[in-house]
């Protein structure tokens, strides 16, 4: 809502010694019909620009937007992605909120099982017309507690006992406690969710910390670029409804940056 043109606005955000300093910004004309593919090039050719000019980042934290994550990891290759630790409580609280039964089973039990042995590939969903528990509502602080605990351990960082523990065996530790828990509470739908969307070799780097194992970053969340949309809303556009996309830039690069 910056425009009158509904183009959407992006901003590469770096910390400086504390502060937050916008480095660039991109508007998307997004009328529909542009998919994840037409918005992971566009970004590409964004954050191309930045790499030429020296910009080589360690982290790259943004929400759970695959057009972003693509491109950043695309541009730069081995970058740590970080997804903010907000939008991941925001996101799973949501869904375990909801007991709306999924229309299909999106699950391949065999192939977890390789990846980890203790998983029992007949512990999965079946589609009935019956209704569905998703999770049960005292059981959902004890969820996030525990993907919590995940999200924070970390290589350089030692158990209580003063082991140091890798990645792998950190993930392996995780996906193993939250996997017990589904069983023992008979939760098959929760543990395809968590499993595809959180736990499995394709998405738990994204989130867990341990994700990059020599190195550990200052921020969990993208608080910086929440503040910058907020000070241009609030400090600067509030004036106007949806102005024409000159005013924009020309208030973003004449007011807000200076």
């Amino acid at each position: 809502n910056t425009n009158n043109l509904k183009f959407e606005l992006y901003v590469v955000h770096a910390e400086v010694d504390g502060i937050g300093v916008p480095l660039a910004y991109l508007f998307i004309e997004n009328n529909g019909n542009c998919g994840n593919g037409v918005r992971t090039g566009v970004i590409i050719d964004f954050l191309v620009q930045l790499k030429t000019r020296g910009l080589k980042p360690d982290f790259f934290i943004t929400d759970k937007d695959f057009a972003q994550i693509s491109a950043a990891r695309f541009v730069w290759n081995g970058i740590k992605v970080q997804l903010c630790l907000w939008h991941i409580k925001k996101a799973i609280e949501a869904r375990l909120a909801n007991n709306k039964k999924p229309q299909q089973i999106n699950y391949n039990g065999i192939a977890a099982q390789q990846q980890f042995s203790f998983i029992d590939p007949l512990f999965s969903p079946s589609l009935t017309k019956e209704k569905i528990v998703f999770c049960p509502k005292e059981m959902r602080p004890l969820i996030w507690k525990m993907m919590n605990n995940h999200l924070h351990k970390h290589p350089l960082i030692p158990t209580i006992d003063g082991q140091f523990l890798s990645s792998a065996s950190i993930w392996k530790m995780a996906v193993e406690e939250i996997y017990n828990f589904c069983k023992q509470n008979s939760l098959p739908w929760l543990w395809v969710y968590l499993w595809n969307e959180w736990y499995n070799a394709d998405r738990w780097f994204l989130w867990f910390r341990a994700g990059c194992g020599d190195k550990l970053s200052i921020f969990k969340t993208n608080i910086f670029v929440e503040a910058h949309w907020k000070v241009l809303k609030r400090d600067f556009l509030y004036k106007f409804f949806r102005p024409r996309l000159d005013l924009v830039i020309f208030v973003i690069m004449e007011q807000v940056v200076p």
